[in-house]
């Protein structure tokens, strides 16, 4: 007895499973791509969570040069 799901992973692969080399080559210029925007978006990540050089506050450090003296 065939499921719902036996019906649907037969329906996929099926597509999948073509002979035409233009729709062939799209499916693999399309997992390049993800595999490339996976790896971006771990790069990313791992960039956000690195600390932050503070920016130097110009104004405030004359502030306090000139309290000090």
């Amino acid at each position: 007895m065939m499921t719902k799901g036996d019906h649907v992973a037969k329906a996929l692969y099926g597509h999948l499973a073509t002979t035409d080399q233009r729709l062939v080559a799209e499916i693999a210029r399309l997992r390049t791509r993800v595999k490339d925007l996976e790896r971006l978006v771990e790069q990313l990540e791992l960039e956000r969570e690195l600390p932050l050089d503070p920016l130097p506050n110009v104004a405030l450090e004359e502030e306090l040069a000139t309290a000090t003296v």
